[in-house]
């Protein structure tokens, strides 16, 4: 019985390939819709700076806005487009100084009209770094903003029904795009990522039966140079024998680890591979296959078991569940006086109904053998039949 390890990851999978995988055309988007967002609080600015309790104050937090957001802008280009740290707490300070600025040059003008602006305006600035930035983030951060904005109302002399109703609402539309978006980029992110780790893992369908994972051979790639290096001292003569004490303990060592890889290599089959290799399958899919069964599977067999496991565990509702995996026992049999094996494939997939599965779902199933479905209390438990060649005659 084996459990993938979900702390296993394929190299280059960063946080900041994760931020900004795949969303470059969302961020342009995002980032017009802060501008206008930016340009409607301007225009209210205009409209109505002489009525400011302090305009001069105003118009210094729009100055440090735009200068914030020119600043910005400049920072990400220049790190291809990762707004990193450092350069997102600076921003977060500015717009704190913005929001405060604001705040008391319009205090106590809400009976001339007048609500703050350039605060408002920082919910754009929030909106056009969604996807600069993890979701999280963006969302704490309009979250803050919200509070703030809210909670000055509280301590205002000029507070009113009217006034309350139009700070409220000028709150949500500054907190309400950004929210939205972290919400949109959120789903997108996850979406591209499961495309993706999904084509990856295809690749195992049709990989030889048995062998090391993408992991393994990079560290086995680097054990076999340094054997090969120790052999070539070795009969050049710079290396002498008998090994000094140091250099045999690490041949030791080497041997230790090659023949670790041999042993899994004979154990551990396709099918491990492409769920340890799986981010979204490793951490929910336990596997138990002691007789290596899935190494006997042919190509369709496999893609239609993948697939399948793929959609009962993220379907439509892109809710993550877990399931273990079973094959085995195994039984010749003798169709037509040819020796072949048959085993079943056991799925029970936890905290799942039959109504959840998807319609293609079963047609996968189907390609992998003959299959029968049951519910139990909180499981659905799917057992395929499959026959395969034997290995004696492979």
């Amino acid at each position: 019985m084996s459990r993938s390890s979900p702390n296993q990851r394929r190299p280059g999978r960063t946080e900041s390939a994760r931020a900004t995988l795949g969303a470059s055309q969302l961020g342009t988007s995002l980032a017009i819709a802060g501008a206008v967002l930016i340009l409607a609080a301007f225009g209210r600015f205009c409209v109505s700076f002489t009525e400011f309790t302090y305009p001069l104050t105003s118009a210094g937090a729009w100055l440090l806005l735009f200068i914030t957001s020119v600043i910005t802008i400049l920072r990400v280009r220049a790190s291809g487009y990762l707004l990193r740290n450092l350069a997102f707490a600076m921003l977060l300070a500015s717009l704190s100084v913005v929001v405060a600025l604001d705040l008391v040059a319009a205090w106590s003008a809400a009976a001339h009209g007048v609500y703050p602006t350039a605060a408002i305006a920082a919910g754009g600035v929030l909106l056009g770094i969604v996807t600069l930035r993890s979701v999280p983030d963006v969302a704490i951060s309009s979250g803050i903003l919200g509070v703030v904005l809210l909670g000055s109302l509280v301590f205002r002399p000029d507070l009113t029904s009217f006034a309350s109703a139009i700070n409220t609402l000028l709150t949500a539309f500054a907190i309400a795009p950004p929210l939205i978006a972290c919400v949109i980029v959120a789903s997108y992110r996850r979406m591209v990522l499961m495309a993706l780790d999904r084509v990856l893992i295809q690749s195992t369908v049709a990989a030889p039966a048995f062998g090391v994972s993408m992991l393994e051979s990079d560290e086995l790639a680097s054990v076999d140079l340094e054997v090969e290096q120790l052999f070539d001292d070795i009969s050049s003569g710079r290396e002498p024998l008998p090994l000094e004490p140091e250099r045999a303990k690490r041949a030791g060592e080497l041997s230790t680890v090659l023949r670790r890889h041999l042993v899994a290599g004979r154990n551990h089959t396709w099918l491990h591979h492409a769920i340890a290799e799986s981010d979204f399958l490793s951490g929910s899919v336990e596997i138990r296959d002691d007789e290596a069964l899935a190494a006997l599977l042919d190509q369709g067999q496999r893609d239609g078991l993948l697939s399948a496991l793929w959609l009962l565990m993220y379907g439509e509702q892109r809710t993550a569940r877990n399931a273990v995996l079973t094959l085995g026992p195994a039984v010749p049999v003798t169709p037509g006086g040819r020796q072949r094996l048959r085993f079943p494939i056991t799925i029970e997939a936890s905290g799942m109904r039959r109504v959840d599965v998807e319609p293609a779902t079963w047609q996968h199933l189907g390609r992998a053998g003959r299959y029968v479905d049951t519910t139990t209390s909180g499981a659905l438990m799917v057992v395929i039949e499959c026959t395969v060649d034997s290995p004696i005659d492979q």
